[in-house]
């Protein structure tokens, strides 16, 4: 799992740049558009690099996630415009979440709020080379984890 710190955000931010330019080209988006994920994440840093810092980590995740099941050749592209940048290629980024994944699936439990949404995005995602047992493993997780939470709201 990505870990963004005051040491390294500057660097994660400019992964994150890299990967919203490429979706947004894809997409067809204007990437410059006033609620694009760059201009909210800079608008975070105004109001507490505490707070950028868990946007950058969960955008970042979300990017990578949305970004994996791609064509290979699109990720050679995200790739190679990684590394011109001096930045780790997409397929170490995308090790990191199907590191959670598989973190998620050998304990048999989702004890973080940011696993809790990594394997979320990735269940969402239909297209994901899981199989139909881990999928429902990982399904039956999350659930085990919103009831988790919701007992622990209503106990506060």
């Amino acid at each position: 799992m990505l870990k963004v710190t005051d040491d390294n955000y500057d660097y994660y931010k400019r992964v994150f740049q890299t990967l919203w330019t490429f979706q947004a080209n894809l997409m067809g988006v204007d990437q410059n558009v006033d609620h694009s994920p760059i201009k909210v994440l800079n608008a975070m840093e105004n109001e507490s690099m505490t707070i950028a810092k868990q946007g950058l980590k969960a955008g970042l995740n979300d990017m990578i996630t949305m970004s994996i099941h791609l064509s290979y050749d699109m990720k050679q592209e995200i790739s190679a415009q990684l590394l011109a940048k001096g930045l780790p290629s997409f397929n170490q980024l995308a090790d990191t979440i199907k590191g959670t994944i598989q973190k998620v699936l050998n304990q048999g439990k989702i004890k973080t709020l940011d696993d809790y949404y990594i394997v979320k995005e990735f269940i969402i995602d239909q297209g994901s080379d899981i199989s139909k047992a881990d999928r429902y493993r990982l399904d039956k997780l999350l659930s085990d984890f919103e009831i988790r939470s919701d007992k622990n709201k209503n106990a506060s």
